[in-house]
């Protein structure tokens, strides 16, 4: 009869919990209240129902419907009401990486007049990979008449290089002062050998720069530059053919340009990655740790506790807790006296000083919170109440059902005192034989522990 108890006890908690969990899900606003607004814009490519509404690059809202409306789209969205949205505010169209995936970022004015509910939000789009493409392709084009125009400058063809000319002028120019130089040997005498060697320097110099500067020689460096612009023309010749193909719609980039069904494939499955990886972001945490003593008994307890939350609705509690006595063990011996009959006993333990564990599955109701699972190793169930401005909880919870005096009820109060520092009041087993705890602990969320791993790092 026991058992059946405890077991309609738990059943009647999981069935509370599946209901709560149904009427959550139905109704998403009911954690805020959300005010309607719709913008106009001429391409909504790229944008979905349920595309993110953002604040200061923070989901403040979410579209709810996409309308044609003429020749431009119609989008009608809804913003949280805590999100004060000003009569001069803009609204921009912004992508997520190159691909494109795309979001509605919201700019607030500077006026104090909040913007009436159905309003509508003027809205500024910028260019996309089309324009981007375009714009490439005509700078590309500038670059090939520069390179060209370079190319003709520097070896015309079916005419003697400019440079080649230069170079003959200069071997006629060595010539002559050779000449002069043979001249002035009878003026000079005593200088003869330095003149001498200058000239002979000067004129392999000239032969080297020649060398160098005739296009015949494969080895040149004007041949070197000739092949270099040979090949940059080449290439842009190639880069003009890719980007033809690409609008054209020919190859893989230019089917995912052209083709829409493509296109969109891979908006999905880009959109399903950052799903993915939006809803790991958001997984939020909250690591708890108290300590005290129970003034009826003097004994130390101590509640180390991890709450997981991987949406604002639904959360799972992780801890274990040390107490003065941990759940009740049945054992049972069989006595044989003297050869006689079997006698057989049926004991019952409670063991001191245990470790316990809690599990629990819970939903978050505004500033309730219900939840059920394992309370100090055996089944229960556990309501919560926030009262966020002065930073208070108020808690009670059921468990460990005992045939003498039923269920344990504990009232629990959580006073913030500064910052993460926590005081704690706990009342055990209120209906029948109160014992009084009082704790002191620390409470961290994913801010505060960030925070305390950058003040230890630096």
């Amino acid at each position: 009869m026991n058992e059946f108890k405890v077991g309609l006890m738990a059943l009647a908690s999981m069935i509370a919990v599946v209901v709560m969990s149904l009427v959550v899900t139905s109704n998403q606003s009911g954690f805020g209240e959300y005010v309607p607004y719709k913008t106009i814009v001429k391409n909504a490519s790229g944008i979905f129902p349920k595309t993110p509404i953002k604040v200061a690059g923070i989901n403040a809202g979410r579209i709810k419907s996409i309308e044609l409306q003429g020749n431009q789209a119609l989008i009608s969205f809804e913003v949280l009401e805590r999100v004060k949205i000003t009569e001069n505010s803009v609204l921009k169209i912004k992508s997520v990486g190159f691909l494109g995936d795309k979001y509605l970022e919201i700019f607030v004015g500077t006026s104090e007049n909040r913007l009436s509910s159905g309003a509508t939000i003027r809205s500024e789009e910028g260019g996309g990979m089309e324009a981007l493409v375009k714009d490439a392709s005509d700078v590309m084009k500038d670059v090939k008449d520069i390179v060209s125009s370079l190319k003709g400058s520097l070896a015309p063809e079916g005419q003697k290089a400019p440079i080649t000319v230069i170079l003959d002028d200069v071997k006629d120019l060595v010539k002559n002062t050779k000449e002069m130089t043979s001249s002035l040997k009878r003026i000079i005498n005593g200088n003869e050998q330095k003149l001498n060697d200058m000239i002979a320097n000067l004129e392999t110099f000239s032969e080297d720069l020649a060398f160098h500067m005739n296009q015949d020689e494969p080895e040149s460096v004007v041949a070197d530059v000739q092949q270099i612009l040979s090949k940059t023309d080449n290439m842009m010749k190639d880069l003009s053919a890719i980007v033809s193909n690409m609008r054209d719609g020919k190859g893989t980039v230019g089917k995912l340009l052209v083709e829409e069904e493509i296109a969109d494939d891979v908006r999905q499955t880009l959109a399903g990655v950052k799903r993915i990886f939006n809803r790991v972001d958001n997984i939020r945490t909250e690591l708890t740790f108290f300590t005290g003593a129970n003034t009826t008994s003097g004994n130390s307890v101590t509640d180390f506790a991890l709450r997981i939350m991987p949406a604002p609705e639904r959360f799972y509690h992780l801890g274990i807790r040390t107490t003065e006595f941990g759940p009740i063990s049945e054992e049972i011996r069989t006595v044989s006296i003297n050869g006689g009959s079997d006698t057989v006993t049926n004991e019952k333990i409670r063991q001191k000083d245990d470790i316990v564990v809690n599990l629990q599955l819970g939903r978050n109701i505004q500033d309730w919170t219900f939840r059920g699972g394992l309370i100090e190793s055996t089944g229960g169930f556990g309501v919560d109440y926030f009262m966020r401005e002065i930073g208070t909880k108020f808690s009670i919870e059921g468990f460990d059902y005992r045939d003498d005096l039923g269920v344990n009820w504990r009232f629990t109060t959580d006073v913030r005192i500064w910052s993460a520092v926590y005081g704690q009041v706990q009342i055990e087993d209120f209906m029948n034989t109160p014992n009084y705890i009082f704790n002191a602990g620390l409470r961290f969320n994913d801010e505060d522990l960030q925070a305390l791993i950058a003040f230890f790092l630096r």
